[in-house]
């Protein structure tokens, strides 16, 4: 997950091939918030083995994750300082806005550690 890949992010936003605009190197929470908000997802960690999982749409935690901004959540004590500010920041300048847009989808996955004599 990203979570360990990057300590910053930049967002793009617009109509491809058209036009676009993109943030300024900001946060990995921030960023993600501002990114799974334009997708209309919430994300969170499962508590055994803290894989990130997509809520599913309109659930009890969706809806509450909406209400307060928090469209990625992660676990308080791996957050530094500057992510925490930006974090409340941007749940502030948040507040009250509501996505415009639905997003489905999914992707499969292989197995780990599967034979490749087979």
């Amino acid at each position: 997950m990203a979570t360990y890949l990057a300590d910053k992010v930049i967002c793009f936003e617009g109509i491809p091939a058209k036009e676009s605009t993109c943030t300024s190197p900001e946060s990995l929470i921030t960023g993600m918030n501002k990114f799974l908000k334009m997708m209309d997802i919430t994300f969170r960690r499962d508590p055994t083995n803290y894989r990130p999982r997509i809520n599913k749409g309109n659930s009890q935690k969706d809806q509450d994750q909406k209400a307060t901004g928090n469209y990625f959540l992660m676990e308080e004590d791996k957050l530094t300082k500057e992510e925490e500010e930006e974090d409340q920041a941007f749940a502030k300048g948040q507040k009250g806005e509501k996505g415009e847009k639905a997003a489905k989808g999914g992707a499969k996955g292989g197995k780990k550690g599967k034979d490749k004599n087979n």
